[in-house]
């Protein structure tokens, strides 16, 4: 009996000392192969050809002052390294595996004219996609923050570019050569508040480095500012400030000529204007080649109750003249011209009525006819000023409503 069970102890150790201590899969068997086979830090011997895919997610920010764009993208790169395929056949008829980024060689694309970049998964072990056929795929997703030259000078019915210039860092077109589609980039795109996407496109170039031909893809983003923002908190203020100075300036009640107070209105209403216009000038690069069209708005304006105001200043001279000794009555040609009829002005002999002097009758005649001149003066005056202000403004409205209207690609 004790040698039974000495035999098939023997036996069974015999049978576990048989098993393999490392049972590997196909799968964890095709990495050892592949990583065996391939080169990180070389690449592929034939000519390399990326095809490059990049799709616009959103557009975070542009900076006019700083002439910059932040941008979120997703990006696929496509290439084919020889030393990365083998036979499904060998490994269970598996066709596609993926490897750790760092395990593999990787073309060394880069955004030219970035000026910073976040990689958002730093913090995450991302896989690349190998096919059998050797094919890789590797994606990630970013933020960019590219140089932008902005021009200001239709703001804040501006157009921008922004472009994304895309090429390798240190291989020519004779080893590597991008390859991208202009199919849409857009399906997963969120709108910008400020900005209206007008369309994506992508153009294939090259550069001359070094004596060396280089192949460049350009990403170009076409926006346009949405401009109700800047109409609403600043036009329409700046209308409705430059017609109460006008209205004031010009006013009946204002135009005896102890009123000073038509020169403080012009004044006070000038001074904000400029405080509105200091809004734009932070907001716009500090450029001397262009104007932006709303810092021409504030300063026509300015320039128009500038006017206003000087122009009161002969308003009431007008109108003191009846107050003056030996001021003849207003010419015929003066009375016709503001559509007064001199005939029909003449006041009752109030004298042989209530007893009162013939020569302040007549006083009182010259200072109705020039008073009812300085009154006529003003509503010409203010009707052409408040013309002069409404134009632009309503020009201002309407390219806003036609920016509204006009939706994202």
């Amino acid at each position: 009996m004790r040698i039974f069970f000495e035999i098939a102890f023997i036996s069974l150790a015999a049978e576990v000392l048989s098993v393999p201590a490392n049972r590997t899969g196909p799968s964890s068997q095709l990495t050892k192969y592949l990583m065996t086979k391939h080169e990180k830090n070389s690449p592929p011997d034939s000519l390399i050809e990326i095809k490059y895919e990049i799709e616009l997610v959103h557009i975070v920010h542009i900076d006019e002052v700083k002439q910059k764009m932040n941008a979120l993208v997703y990006v696929v790169e496509e290439w084919v390294d020889d030393t990365l395929s083998w036979n499904p056949s060998s490994f269970d008829n598996i066709t596609q595996t993926w490897l750790p980024m760092e395990a593999v060689w990787i073309p060394d694309l880069i955004v030219f004219n970035m000026l910073e970049y976040q990689n958002l998964l730093k913090d995450i072990r991302s896989p690349m996609l190998i096919h059998a056929s050797g094919r890789v795929v590797r994606s990630y997703p970013a933020l960019y923050s590219i140089m932008c030259p902005i021009s200001v000078a239709s703001f804040p019915f501006d157009d921008q570019q922004c472009a994304l210039e895309i090429a390798s860092w240190g291989y020519g077109v004779d080893k590597l050569v991008i390859n991208v589609s202009s199919n849409n980039h857009l399906p997963h795109y969120s709108p910008n508040e400020e900005w209206a996407l007008k369309n994506v496109a992508v153009e294939k170039t090259s550069y001359v480095h070094e004596h060396t031909a280089v192949s460049e893809v350009k990403f170009v983003i076409s926006v346009s500012r949405k401009p109700l923002h800047y109409v609403i908190n600043l036009v329409l203020p700046s209308y409705i400030i430059c017609a109460l100075s006008i209205a004031g300036l010009f006013a009946r009640f204002s135009t005896k000529h102890e009123r000073q107070e038509r020169f403080t209105l012009g004044v006070t209403s000038i001074l904000t204007m400029a405080v509105l216009s200091l809004v734009v000038s932070e907001k716009v690069p500090h450029s001397s080649n262009h104007v932006p069209l709303l810092l021409q708005f504030f300063l026509f304006n300015i320039m128009i109750v500038f006017s206003a105001t000087i122009v009161t200043w002969p308003v009431m001279h007008i109108y003191g003249k009846g107050f003056r000794a030996k001021v003849p009555m207003p010419s015929p040609w003066l009375m016709r011209l503001f559509f007064l009829d001199k005939a029909s002005y003449q006041p009752v002999p109030i004298n042989s009525v209530l007893g009162v002097p013939q020569e302040y009758a007549e006083r009182q005649k010259f200072v109705e006819m020039w008073s009812r001149i300085a009154r006529r003066l003003d509503y010409v005056l203010s009707a052409f000023f408040l013309f002069l202000i409404s134009v632009p403004t309503l020009s201002m409205f309407v390219q806003c409503a036609e920016r509204i209207r006009a939706p994202d690609v």
